[in-house]
């Protein structure tokens, strides 16, 4: 069976090596440089980039390198911004664990492999099919780096039919975020659990209503961590209204407010009083706990319900006892707790303990495409983006966003075509190799 198997791709292989010969020298260029639409892969986003240097003298509107991207970024942001979004909690070590982490793994390389310009990357998460497995993290005050903020970020993972992750933290409402994504795109919402039950009922209604399918419960930031950059600022955006548009909107904390903070005639007392009502009962000392997701079922139904700051194989067990759906690896960017685990360093074991029962995404520490790669081979279904974004953002809005996104799928695809896989499911351990 395996020699047939193999004997099959060699034909098929063999097959297309034929059309590509029959092509005439100008088919082939144009193949290359002005690809079909509908046939366009990740990776040529960069002939794209060489094509329009050499032809209109354009490059791209930021760095394809995420260090100098961040550099740039930090230039184009006011101070309180920038550090907002790059720093960590206490002494920035959870943040470098982060990046520590994806050092220990080398890429192993395979050649003369049967892999070709259109490699499959697509996935399968919740029901839906993904022509990658990325999706966009839940990162609230958007608006912070551009102000076209999350209807930019929106828009663009809509165009590109990727899930996009609505933070209660947001600056922009449910609806207006509906519709930058666009009628039919994946839109998921993020939770911080509110202490209230109507309030979680409401919210989840209002998701619900406009077109989000999956629940992201964030686990591990029921209070803040101890944010040094902030802190020594005494920045915190949600007190100024920034980050609490979901909660100004609600009608049930109109009515447990007794005034509507969006009205005509309201005071900045009273839009101060709702912004500081959202933040409480969202963040106010009260950790979630396992038994309640029995309840957080019922509010939300049959929907796929995911945790994310899971960090430990204990943890990951639990939520298979309870009926999750799926976990989000993540130490929320570093900015919790100091000290702790890089992500990646937790996959391997997590993965071994829930051995296929549970989706698993992956958040923290993401830079590249090589870096999405090694997440995906150590066993993740999928990964979140969060500061290349907001980096991204910073440039022009969605022009900036649309040109990080592009380039990280299209190193990402690169990277599994030259380690010798052609489709997703190929991308496996066995092309990683462990260095101390």
């Amino acid at each position: 069976m395996k020699f047939h198997g193999a004997l099959a791709r060699c034909v098929a292989f063999s097959t297309l090596q034929q059309l590509t010969l029959a092509q005439s020298a100008q088919e082939l260029i144009d193949s290359v440089l002005n690809p079909d639409p509908d046939s366009a892969t990740y990776s040529s986003y960069s002939s794209e980039i060489y094509y329009n240097a050499t032809l209109y003298n354009q490059t791209p509107i930021a760095s394809t390198n995420y260090d100098r991207l961040e550099a740039s970024a930090k230039l184009r942001l006011p101070a309180a911004a920038y550090d907002y979004a790059a720093g960590g909690a206490g002494l920035g070590k959870t943040v470098a664990a982060n990046r520590k982490a994806f050092d220990q793994w080398q890429i192993v390389p395979r050649m003369m492999r049967d892999v070709l310009p259109h490699r499959n990357l697509s996935t399968n998460l919740f029901g839906r099919t993904l022509p990658a497995p990325v999706v966009m993290a839940p990162v609230g005050v958007q608006t912070l780096f551009h102000p076209t903020g999350e209807r930019a970020t929106a828009k663009v993972f809509g165009e590109l039919g990727l899930p996009y992750t609505l933070s209660t933290a947001t600056s922009t409402g449910f609806a207006d975020v509906a519709e930058a994504n666009g009628d039919g795109s994946p839109r998921w919402y993020q939770l911080y659990w509110p202490s209230d039950d109507d309030l979680t009922r409401s919210y989840l209604r209002s998701a619900k209503e406009n077109g989000y399918e999956v629940l992201v419960v964030t686990v591990d930031t029921w209070d803040l961590g101890w944010r040094t950059r902030d802190l020594d600022r005494g920045f915190f955006p949600f007190i100024r209204g920034i980050g609490v548009q979901i909660g100004l909107e609600d009608s049930c904390a109109h009515e447990k407010l007794g005034f509507n903070p969006l009205a005509p005639n309201a005071t900045a007392e009273q839009k101060q009083t709702a912004a500081l009502y959202h933040v409480i009962t969202t963040s106010r000392g009260i950790s979630p706990v396992w038994r309640n997701l029995t309840k957080l079922r019922e509010f939300w139904g049959d929907g796929p319900i995911v945790l994310k700051g899971i960090q430990t194989a204990e943890d990951a067990q639990m939520a298979v006892e309870y009926g999750i759906d799926g976990i989000i690896l993540s130490n929320h960017g570093g900015r919790q707790v100091d000290g702790a685990i890089g992500s990646l360093e937790a996959l391997p074991s997590i993965v071994e303990a829930v051995k296929g029962k549970i989706t698993i995404g992956f958040d923290g520490g993401i830079r590249s495409g090589a870096d999405i790669y090694k997440a995906i081979a150590l066993g993740a279904d999928f990964v979140q983006l969060g500061r290349p974004v907001l980096w991204g953002l910073a440039h022009e809005g969605e022009k900036g966003v649309r040109h990080v996104l592009k380039s990280l799928l299209a190193e990402f695809d690169l990277t599994v075509g030259l380690s010798g896989c052609e489709t997703l499911d190929q991308v496996n351990s066995t092309f990683l190799q462990r260095v101390e």
